[in-house]
Protein backbone atom coordinates (compact mmCIF):
# COMPACT_ATOMS: atom_id res chain seq x y z
CA UNK A 1 0.00 0.00 0.00
CA UNK A 2 1.37 3.13 -1.06
CA UNK A 3 1.41 6.09 0.45
CA UNK A 4 -0.84 7.89 -1.84
CA UNK A 5 -3.32 5.31 -0.68
CA UNK A 6 -2.71 5.19 2.52
CA UNK A 7 -3.43 9.32 2.75
CA UNK A 8 -6.74 8.45 1.10
CA UNK A 9 -8.24 6.32 3.78
CA UNK A 10 -6.67 8.54 6.55
CA UNK A 11 -8.89 10.75 5.21
CA UNK A 12 -11.92 8.82 4.29
CA UNK A 13 -11.49 7.49 8.17
CA UNK A 14 -11.39 11.05 9.33
CA UNK A 15 -14.51 12.36 7.24
CA UNK A 16 -16.63 8.88 8.95
CA UNK A 17 -15.75 9.26 12.19
CA UNK A 18 -16.83 13.21 11.98
CA UNK A 19 -19.74 11.79 10.62
CA UNK A 20 -20.63 9.45 13.47
CA UNK A 21 -19.71 11.87 15.97
CA UNK A 22 -22.68 13.97 14.43
CA UNK A 23 -25.55 11.89 13.57
CA UNK A 24 -25.00 8.81 16.14
CA UNK A 25 -25.91 9.20 19.88
CA UNK A 26 -28.16 8.15 23.10
CA UNK A 27 -30.95 10.22 21.86
CA UNK A 28 -32.98 7.89 19.02
CA UNK A 29 -33.01 10.10 15.78
CA UNK A 30 -33.29 9.94 12.47
CA UNK A 31 -30.62 11.26 9.84
CA UNK A 32 -33.10 13.69 8.26
CA UNK A 33 -33.93 15.05 11.45
CA UNK A 34 -30.36 15.69 12.25
CA UNK A 35 -29.88 17.22 8.46
CA UNK A 36 -32.64 19.26 9.72
CA UNK A 37 -31.24 20.81 12.76
CA UNK A 38 -27.65 21.34 11.05
CA UNK A 39 -29.51 24.02 8.80
CA UNK A 40 -31.55 24.90 11.70
CA UNK A 41 -34.91 24.19 9.98
CA UNK A 42 -35.92 21.53 12.44
CA UNK A 43 -36.43 21.10 16.01
CA UNK A 44 -34.78 23.93 18.13
CA UNK A 45 -33.94 21.19 20.95
CA UNK A 46 -31.98 19.21 18.47
CA UNK A 47 -30.45 21.86 16.77
CA UNK A 48 -28.94 22.59 20.30
CA UNK A 49 -27.91 19.31 20.81
CA UNK A 50 -26.55 19.52 17.17
CA UNK A 51 -24.63 22.45 17.22
CA UNK A 52 -23.62 22.95 20.96
CA UNK A 53 -22.62 19.71 21.94
CA UNK A 54 -21.59 16.84 19.15
CA UNK A 55 -20.23 19.55 16.66
CA UNK A 56 -18.28 21.25 19.62
CA UNK A 57 -17.32 17.92 20.54
CA UNK A 58 -16.57 16.60 17.40
CA UNK A 59 -13.73 19.24 17.07
CA UNK A 60 -12.35 19.31 20.31
CA UNK A 61 -11.52 15.54 20.27
CA UNK A 62 -10.34 16.03 16.67
CA UNK A 63 -7.79 19.27 17.95
CA UNK A 64 -6.55 18.02 20.84
CA UNK A 65 -5.24 14.33 19.52
CA UNK A 66 -3.82 16.89 16.69
CA UNK A 67 -2.45 19.25 19.76
CA UNK A 68 -0.96 15.81 21.02
CA UNK A 69 0.27 14.47 18.12
CA UNK A 70 2.05 17.36 17.37
CA UNK A 71 4.33 17.64 20.79
CA UNK A 72 4.69 13.92 20.29
CA UNK A 73 6.68 14.47 17.59
CA UNK A 74 8.15 17.38 18.42
CA UNK A 75 9.67 16.23 21.72
CA UNK A 76 11.03 12.87 19.98
CA UNK A 77 12.44 14.69 16.87
CA UNK A 78 14.54 17.19 19.67
CA UNK A 79 15.41 14.59 21.71
CA UNK A 80 15.67 11.53 19.65
CA UNK A 81 13.61 9.46 22.38
CA UNK A 82 10.98 6.79 21.03
CA UNK A 83 9.49 7.63 24.19
CA UNK A 84 9.02 11.23 23.55
CA UNK A 85 5.70 11.71 24.56
CA UNK A 86 4.32 15.07 26.35
CA UNK A 87 2.08 13.60 29.49
CA UNK A 88 4.54 10.41 30.05
CA UNK A 89 7.28 13.22 30.11
CA UNK A 90 5.23 15.16 32.61
CA UNK A 91 4.49 18.19 30.73
CA UNK A 92 1.11 17.60 30.65
CA UNK A 93 1.33 16.95 33.92
CA UNK A 94 1.80 20.76 34.83
CA UNK A 95 -1.24 21.53 33.55
CA UNK A 96 -3.02 18.50 35.47
CA UNK A 97 -1.92 20.15 38.92
CA UNK A 98 -3.12 23.34 37.87
CA UNK A 99 -6.18 22.03 36.96
CA UNK A 100 -6.57 19.72 39.78
CA UNK A 101 -5.77 23.29 41.88
CA UNK A 102 -8.75 24.58 40.06
CA UNK A 103 -10.84 21.70 40.74
CA UNK A 104 -9.99 21.90 44.52
CA UNK A 105 -11.09 25.20 44.82
CA UNK A 106 -7.67 26.49 45.58
CA UNK A 107 -7.42 28.72 42.52
CA UNK A 108 -10.47 30.34 41.18
CA UNK A 109 -10.53 31.76 37.46
CA UNK A 110 -12.36 32.48 34.44
CA UNK A 111 -12.15 30.53 31.52
CA UNK A 112 -9.33 32.28 29.66
CA UNK A 113 -7.80 32.05 32.76
CA UNK A 114 -7.81 28.50 33.49
CA UNK A 115 -6.51 27.85 29.88
CA UNK A 116 -3.76 30.22 30.13
CA UNK A 117 -2.96 28.72 33.80
CA UNK A 118 -3.14 25.38 32.24
CA UNK A 119 -0.77 26.44 29.42
CA UNK A 120 2.10 28.33 31.78
CA UNK A 121 1.87 25.61 34.34
CA UNK A 122 2.71 23.17 31.35
CA UNK A 123 5.69 25.88 30.28
CA UNK A 124 6.72 25.88 33.82
CA UNK A 125 7.42 21.90 33.68
CA UNK A 126 8.84 21.75 29.87
CA UNK A 127 11.47 24.60 31.28
CA UNK A 128 12.85 22.79 34.12
CA UNK A 129 12.80 19.36 32.02
CA UNK A 130 15.11 21.71 29.65
CA UNK A 131 17.45 22.46 32.40
CA UNK A 132 17.83 19.32 33.21
CA UNK A 133 18.46 18.35 29.92
CA UNK A 134 20.77 20.86 28.60
CA UNK A 135 24.00 19.43 28.86
CA UNK A 136 25.54 18.78 25.48
CA UNK A 137 25.78 15.49 23.77
CA UNK A 138 23.25 13.88 26.13
CA UNK A 139 21.99 10.82 24.77
CA UNK A 140 18.26 10.26 23.95
CA UNK A 141 18.16 7.21 26.88
CA UNK A 142 19.65 9.80 29.75
CA UNK A 143 16.41 11.97 28.35
CA UNK A 144 13.62 9.56 28.37
CA UNK A 145 14.95 8.56 32.21
CA UNK A 146 14.60 12.04 33.23
CA UNK A 147 11.65 12.21 31.50
CA UNK A 148 9.88 9.72 33.08
CA UNK A 149 10.96 10.88 36.34
CA UNK A 150 9.34 14.28 35.91
CA UNK A 151 6.51 13.06 34.79
CA UNK A 152 6.27 10.58 38.37
CA UNK A 153 7.09 13.68 40.15
CA UNK A 154 3.90 15.84 38.59
CA UNK A 155 1.68 12.72 38.94
CA UNK A 156 2.76 12.54 42.88
CA UNK A 157 1.76 16.19 43.43
CA UNK A 158 -1.13 16.21 41.22
CA UNK A 159 -2.32 13.37 43.54
CA UNK A 160 -1.52 15.15 46.21
CA UNK A 161 -3.96 18.29 45.45
CA UNK A 162 -6.45 15.72 44.95
CA UNK A 163 -6.80 14.21 47.79
CA UNK A 164 -6.57 17.35 49.61
CA UNK A 165 -9.27 18.83 48.21
CA UNK A 166 -12.74 18.47 48.08
CA UNK A 167 -12.92 16.95 44.47
CA UNK A 168 -15.96 15.26 42.93
CA UNK A 169 -15.33 11.70 41.38
CA UNK A 170 -16.90 12.94 37.92
CA UNK A 171 -13.93 15.58 38.36
CA UNK A 172 -11.06 13.59 38.95
CA UNK A 173 -12.17 10.92 36.48
CA UNK A 174 -12.51 13.79 33.82
CA UNK A 175 -8.85 14.96 34.41
CA UNK A 176 -7.31 11.70 35.43
CA UNK A 177 -8.72 9.84 32.45
CA UNK A 178 -9.72 12.11 30.39
CA UNK A 179 -13.47 13.39 29.14
CA UNK A 180 -14.64 15.73 26.33
CA UNK A 181 -18.49 16.00 27.87
CA UNK A 182 -17.60 19.43 28.53
CA UNK A 183 -16.65 20.59 25.52
CA UNK A 184 -17.91 23.68 23.83
CA UNK A 185 -17.15 26.25 20.97
CA UNK A 186 -14.85 28.49 23.16
CA UNK A 187 -12.73 25.43 23.51
CA UNK A 188 -12.49 25.13 19.83
CA UNK A 189 -11.23 28.73 19.87
CA UNK A 190 -8.55 28.15 22.37
CA UNK A 191 -7.40 24.83 20.59
CA UNK A 192 -7.33 25.88 17.15
CA UNK A 193 -5.40 29.14 17.77
CA UNK A 194 -3.07 26.95 19.67
CA UNK A 195 -2.47 24.37 17.27
CA UNK A 196 -2.41 26.93 14.12
CA UNK A 197 0.65 28.94 16.22
CA UNK A 198 2.45 25.80 17.17
CA UNK A 199 1.96 24.26 13.82
CA UNK A 200 3.60 27.41 12.01
CA UNK A 201 6.50 27.14 14.41
CA UNK A 202 6.77 23.76 13.93
CA UNK A 203 6.83 24.11 10.31
CA UNK A 204 9.60 26.55 9.93
CA UNK A 205 12.13 25.04 12.66
CA UNK A 206 11.42 21.65 10.93
CA UNK A 207 14.68 21.33 8.72
CA UNK A 208 16.67 22.01 12.29
CA UNK A 209 15.87 18.12 13.16
CA UNK A 210 17.83 16.79 9.77
CA UNK A 211 21.01 17.47 11.96
CA UNK A 212 19.62 16.87 15.29
CA UNK A 213 18.76 12.91 14.02
CA UNK A 214 22.39 12.49 13.37
CA UNK A 215 23.58 13.66 17.39
CA UNK A 216 24.90 16.82 18.82
CA UNK A 217 28.21 16.66 17.88
CA UNK A 218 26.99 16.96 14.24
CA UNK A 219 24.51 19.09 14.73
CA UNK A 220 26.95 21.67 16.20
CA UNK A 221 29.10 21.27 13.29
CA UNK A 222 26.24 22.02 10.76
CA UNK A 223 25.44 24.83 12.37
CA UNK A 224 22.36 24.06 14.68
CA UNK A 225 22.00 24.43 18.09
CA UNK A 226 20.62 20.83 19.66
CA UNK A 227 19.83 22.43 23.35
CA UNK A 228 18.35 26.10 21.27
CA UNK A 229 16.01 23.40 19.32
CA UNK A 230 15.38 21.25 22.05
CA UNK A 231 14.36 24.07 24.33
CA UNK A 232 12.18 25.45 21.29
CA UNK A 233 10.41 22.34 20.72
CA UNK A 234 9.58 21.79 24.03
CA UNK A 235 8.13 25.20 24.59
CA UNK A 236 5.91 24.08 21.40
CA UNK A 237 4.88 20.97 23.23
CA UNK A 238 4.27 22.32 26.41
CA UNK A 239 1.38 24.89 24.75
CA UNK A 240 0.27 22.15 22.83
CA UNK A 241 -0.03 19.59 26.25
CA UNK A 242 -1.26 22.26 28.13
CA UNK A 243 -4.16 23.59 25.73
CA UNK A 244 -5.30 19.81 25.63
CA UNK A 245 -5.27 19.24 29.34
CA UNK A 246 -7.10 21.99 29.64
CA UNK A 247 -10.50 20.49 27.10
CA UNK A 248 -9.78 16.58 27.63
CA UNK A 249 -7.79 16.06 30.83
CA UNK A 250 -4.69 13.73 30.48
CA UNK A 251 -4.90 11.46 27.94
CA UNK A 252 -2.44 9.06 27.46
CA UNK A 253 -0.43 7.07 24.52
CA UNK A 254 -1.40 9.36 21.19
CA UNK A 255 1.51 11.56 21.64
CA UNK A 256 3.30 8.84 22.00
CA UNK A 257 1.95 6.33 18.98
CA UNK A 258 1.10 9.22 16.56
CA UNK A 259 4.99 9.73 15.67
CA UNK A 260 5.66 6.06 14.87
CA UNK A 261 2.67 5.56 13.02
CA UNK A 262 3.15 8.40 10.91
CA UNK A 263 6.74 7.47 10.10
CA UNK A 264 5.43 4.05 9.11
CA UNK A 265 2.82 6.08 6.37
CA UNK A 266 5.05 9.07 5.62
CA UNK A 267 8.56 8.29 6.26
CA UNK A 268 11.37 9.59 8.04
CA UNK A 269 11.44 13.20 6.64
CA UNK A 270 10.75 15.59 9.54
CA UNK A 271 8.19 18.14 7.44
CA UNK A 272 5.89 14.95 7.03
CA UNK A 273 6.43 13.36 10.56
CA UNK A 274 4.87 16.51 11.90
CA UNK A 275 2.26 16.61 9.22
CA UNK A 276 1.27 12.89 9.76
CA UNK A 277 1.27 13.00 13.25
CA UNK A 278 -0.98 15.99 13.36
CA UNK A 279 -3.74 14.42 11.87
CA UNK A 280 -2.98 10.67 13.30
CA UNK A 281 -2.92 12.01 16.77
CA UNK A 282 -6.39 13.80 15.48
CA UNK A 283 -7.57 10.20 14.17
CA UNK A 284 -6.64 8.46 16.90
CA UNK A 285 -8.35 10.70 19.41
CA UNK A 286 -12.01 11.32 17.52
CA UNK A 287 -12.17 7.44 17.22
CA UNK A 288 -11.25 7.14 20.90
CA UNK A 289 -13.64 9.73 21.83
CA UNK A 290 -16.61 7.75 19.60
CA UNK A 291 -15.69 4.49 21.40
CA UNK A 292 -16.28 5.95 25.31
CA UNK A 293 -19.19 7.63 23.76
CA UNK A 294 -21.29 4.92 21.87
CA UNK A 295 -19.63 1.92 23.03
CA UNK A 296 -21.67 1.42 26.41
CA UNK A 297 -24.60 4.24 25.90
CA UNK A 298 -25.70 5.86 27.58
CA UNK A 299 -23.10 5.63 29.80
CA UNK A 300 -19.63 6.96 29.03
CA UNK A 301 -16.07 5.19 29.11
CA UNK A 302 -13.26 7.91 29.92
CA UNK A 303 -10.95 8.69 27.09
CA UNK A 304 -7.77 8.34 28.55
CA UNK A 305 -8.95 4.27 29.44
CA UNK A 306 -9.70 3.67 25.66
CA UNK A 307 -6.70 4.81 24.45
CA UNK A 308 -4.45 3.28 26.45
CA UNK A 309 -6.85 0.31 25.46
CA UNK A 310 -5.86 1.12 21.87
CA UNK A 311 -2.36 2.45 22.48
CA UNK A 312 -0.52 0.18 24.02
CA UNK A 313 -1.12 -3.23 22.25
CA UNK A 314 0.09 -1.14 19.22
CA UNK A 315 2.98 -0.03 21.22
CA UNK A 316 4.71 -3.16 21.98
CA UNK A 317 4.04 -4.64 18.38
CA UNK A 318 6.04 -0.99 17.46
CA UNK A 319 8.51 -1.66 19.95
CA UNK A 320 8.91 -5.24 18.63
CA UNK A 321 9.33 -4.38 15.23
CA UNK A 322 12.17 -1.75 16.15
CA UNK A 323 15.32 -2.87 15.54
Amino acid sequence: MNVKIRCVALFIAGTLLILIGMFAGPANVSIQEVLNALSRSGDAALSTIIWDMRIPRVLVSMLTGACLGLAGVLIQLSTRSPLGDPNLFGIGGGAAIFLAAVAAGVVAMANFGVFAGSVLSSLLVAAFLSFLISKENIGPIKIAIIGLAVGALTISIGTSVISHGRVFPTQIIGLVAGSFTSSNWVTVYYLSSTLALCMVGSVIIAKRFYPIILGDVLSKSLGVSPIKTRSLSMGMAAALSGASVYAGGVIGFVGLLSPHLARWIFGNSPRNLIIGSVWIGALATMLADQLARLLFAPVELPVGMVTTLMGAPMMIYLALKIK
